[in-house]
Parts: structure tokens; sequence; C-alpha cells
């Protein structure tokens, strides 16, 4: 892959700001993380970051309704945003000539809080729905929070979905969003990552000009890991059954991974897809082909910044068939796995395959620098990181398979039929 050519600078009011110079097209990505997530939430008051990335595309002080869609759409670009549980990303995708127009949208978005009572209003409304369809309303919809609940105790931030509670987020009041606005959506809490067809010297000064003014509300960078961590809140050995209007029943098994700094997270997509995708894994091959009492199988890491899951997903093929032996054949399938050369070379290949085809796009290496700046300090991780899959190991990775095959060292969902027994 080609050296990404990146520039760092940090402004007087703590922004962080990386640029990325890629000629390959005439096209910008302007990409802004917050380190704001549904970690940073009370529990009595969840899914406001979810909301808020809703909110930010109307938050605008020029009052002009669904600015960043129309202004993008007529620049022939496009932008979008995600909510993680410790971070959240705004972006805008455009041609080269029209940087200074991202730059502004973005920073449109940080410089003030301009939220009405009638967008509040809207975009609660909207949320709501949201969580309804995608999670109360949709078969095995609960199981991403259960998960979670099952998996950290009541005291961890992690122990609710970043969707939140659509009670919660009915209650949402201005004045809770003017606090969650002023403690997190500013300069020193974010990255902004311009990347593609720039000139550095120009871009920097564009930079300055839209984002050097904007005030920081406090000295400290980062306030948003106000809610601690402490490792005694993750739990193992925890079940929870949920009866839903389902036709087969579906069990969920995470186990415990360390946080973003570590390496041993590589090790764990690499185990995950030997494992867990496709049908040459052993999943697949136990469970759906040789057994045939599951009809969906699959695994993948769950990356958050303290404390990270890896998941494994199995949908029975039969109302009746028992969830306890679903986990048995899971577990039995994982622990038979024994790794050799031509294994492991196929899922590193895929691994690095998926994240270099990722690093084509500017879109694809905005993401990245972001989240390595915000998380890591180390923006240059993203010429590296490939490096860092083919530094695994045969062994390294079969511990991760060890790890996955101790059912006491799990936390195990199940989404049942009503009438199951």
């Amino acid at each position: 892959m080609q050296y990404i050519d990146i520039q760092v600078h940090t402004l007087s009011n703590g922004l962080q700001v990386v640029l990325c110079r890629d000629t390959g097209a005439p096209v910008v990505t302007v990409n802004a993380t917050y380190r704001v997530g549904s970690f940073n939430e009370n529990r009595q008051k969840t899914g406001l970051a979810h909301l808020f990335e809703h909110l930010m595309f109307d938050n605008t002080t020029t009052g002009v309704p669904k600015q960043y869609d129309s202004l993008c759409t007529v620049a022939g670009g496009s932008n979008n945003a995600y909510t993680t549980y410790d971070h959240t990303t705004y972006y805008i995708n455009l041609p080269s000539h029209q940087l200074e127009l991202g730059l502004w949208l973005e920073a449109e978005r940080m410089k003030a809080f301009a939220i009405t009572e009638h967008a509040l209003q809207t975009q609660r409304s909207v949320v709501v729905e949201e969580i309804k369809q995608n999670v109360e309303n949709q078969p095995y919809g609960r199981w991403p929070s259960l998960l979670d609940e099952a998996a950290y105790t009541s005291e961890c931030s992690y122990s609710w979905h970043v969707y939140g509670s659509s009670r919660h987020v009915e209650s949402v009041t201005m004045d809770d969003a003017t606090k969650f606005y002023n403690t997190y959506y500013k300069p020193s809490n974010a990255v902004l990552s311009v990347v593609g067809d720039i000139d550095f010297a120009e871009a920097l000064e564009r930079v300055q000009l839209l984002y050097g003014g904007i005030p920081n509300t406090s000295n400290t960078r980062h306030t948003s890991d106000k809610n601690s961590f402490e490792h005694s809140w993750k739990r193992v050995g925890s079940k929870m059954v949920f009866r839903d209007n389902v036709p087969v029943p579906a069990v969920f098994l995470a186990f415990h991974l360390p946080g973003l700094d570590s390496d041993v997270l590589l090790d764990a997509d690499v185990a995950s897809s030997i494992f867990g995708v496709g049908r040459s894994s052993a999943l697949y091959q136990r469970m759906v082909k040789e057994e045939q009492i599951a009809t969906h199988v699959g695994a993948y890491v769950d990356r958050r910044a303290h404390a990270s899951l890896l998941t494994l997903i199995i949908y029975g093929s039969a109302p009746d068939v028992s969830t306890d032996r679903l986990v048995t054949s899971a577990v039995e399938a994982v622990a038979s796995t024994r790794i050799d050369e031509v294994q492991f070379r196929k899922a590193l290949n895929r691994q690095r395959m998926s994240l270099a085809t990722e690093l084509q796009r500017t879109s694809g290496i905005a993401d990245n620098v972001g989240y390595y700046t915000l998380f890591l300090n180390d923006p240059n991780k993203v010429n590296t990181i490939l490096n860092d899959y083919e530094r695994r190991s045969i062994q390294s990775v079969q511990e991760i398979v060890s790890l996955c095959s101790n059912i006491n060292k799990s936390v195990r969902v199940e989404i049942v039929p009503q009438d199951y027994k």
C-alpha cells in the first residue's frame, strides 16, 4: 500500500488537526471525530450521544434547514455520521475544490450550540422511532443491549447499548442537550482529519481561519473520560434469557478482550475469522453443515476503548433446538480449532485485504487516522497497521481460540420463542 503523507497540528484551542495528502483522485474528506459515545452518558439518561448525532445535522448558525445535506448535494458530495460506545464521527466527502465548504460545515457543528426546541423535538421523535424499529419491534433486536447488560455490571457505562433507552431519549430537555454539547463538543475533545487532493499549507491556513477562533470550554483534553472504568466491572459466567416473537432460538456468546490500545485485538480479528467467518469456518462446518442445528453462525470483535468483546452469533435451525446444545456445539467447534499455516495465512490476508481496501478511499483514511489519533495519539498507525497484522503468530492467535473454548469465561444471551420450553 502506498505510504500516506501525514501532517499533524494542534491549534491553540486544543483541536488536533491531521492532514493527509492523497492525489489519487480530485476528492477530499473532512472528518470530525469527538471522544464521546454512550460510555460517557449517565445511567439515568442513556441515548444522548446517539441523539446528538442526529441533532448535529440541525446545528447551524445560519438558520438554513438541512444545510448539510442540501449544500453537500449541490456541491456533488455526501455526508453522514455514526456513534459508537466511545466516539462520534461526522464526515463529508466532496470534490477537492469544495474543501472550504466541508471545513465550514464541520466548523458550524463545533463553534456554537444552535439547536432549536423544534429541532430537538423532531430528532427525539426520529430517534425513538429508530429504536422501536431496530430494537424493540425487531425480531432478535434486543440481543446487543442484553449482551451489554450481561457483560458488564450496572456501575459500568458499557452496560447499556449505544441506542440507549427510548424512554430516556423522550425525556431529553434543552438543558440536557446544552450541557452535553458544552461538555463534549469542543475543540480539545476532537480530531479534525482532512484527507485527499490538498495542499498542506493551504489546507492548514483554512483550518486556522475557520477553527482557530472557536473557544474551548475547558483546558482539559478529553474530559469525556470522566466516567471511570474498573476491570472488576466485567462479568463472566452470566446468562440472560429473553422471550420474543421469533421463530427459532438464537444464542450470543461474548468473551472479554482488552481495550483499543492492545494488539491482542489483532489476534482476535484473525482468530474470529478462522473459527467464525465463512463456510470453511469451524462454527459453520460443525453446526450448519454437519450437525445441522444452526442456520447462521458468525464471530466478530467489538472494539471499545477500555474493554472489548469477541462475540459469537448462532441462530438455531428449528424451534425446538436446545440452546444448551447450541452453546456446547459452538464451544466444542472453537476448541477443536488447531490453526495451521494455511488457515493462518488465509485469515491474515482476509483482514489485511479488508483494511487495505478501506484505506484506498479518502473516507477510509480519514476515519482511521481520526480514530488512531483520538485513542492512541498515533495517526501514523495508518501506515503501520498492515504490518502490525503481519506480526501476528499462530501461537498468539491460538491463545484467543483457547480463551473462546472456555465457556466459564463467557457471558451468554438467549433469544427464544415465546412458547420455548
